[in-house]
């Protein structure tokens, strides 16, 4: 019934942050994208709740958020009778990805919030995998930023939207 299209996973996801981006506030803007047996099920992009002190803070924030639509996914296909190990998030940070894999107390982390550290939780149980994207490739790009036209269509071309 579905064909597996570049990836083995049959949940994938992107996701991405724009640090400060909004002027108004300084704050940054979250975005992330699930594709299901190649084709794009779930988006979204949303202007975080607090400002946050660095790139790799925001970045987190939007992979602990990806996190929880993870768990949506994941269910979905096994009620279709599919069976995935685990869900596999791309992630262009690697000190983000650094942050969610890594338990131990950190003076530079000390201030984020306890909420965002579900995302330890989902990783240590083996819920969810993060693995590192080249920027070029993250399809969560254009959720958070103005792109050029070339990039846009390439991230529309990563989750299946166009040839």
């Amino acid at each position: 019934m579905f064909e597996r299209q570049k990836e083995s996973a049959w949940v994938l996801g992107y996701v991405d942050a724009d640090y400060a981006g909004d002027l108004d506030k300084r704050r940054s803007t979250s975005g992330y994208v699930f594709t299901c047996a190649g084709g794009p099920i779930s988006w979204r992009a949303l202007l975080q709740p607090i400002t946050t002190l660095s790139t790799t803070e925001a970045e987190y924030i939007a992979l602990a958020e990806a996190g929880k639509e993870a768990i949506w996914p994941s269910g979905l296909v096994s009620q279709m009778g599919i069976t995935q190990d685990c869900v596999k998030l791309k992630c262009d940070s690697q000190s983000t990805i650094h942050l969610a894999k890594n338990q131990v107390f950190s003076e530079r982390s000390k201030h984020i919030e306890a909420r965002y550290h579900r995302i330890r939780d989902w990783v240590e149980s083996k819920e969810i995998w993060i693995e590192k994207v080249h920027t070029d490739d993250n399809a969560a790009d254009f959720l958070t930023k103005i792109v050029p036209a070339k990039k846009f269509k390439h991230c529309l071309n990563l989750i299946n939207l166009v040839d």
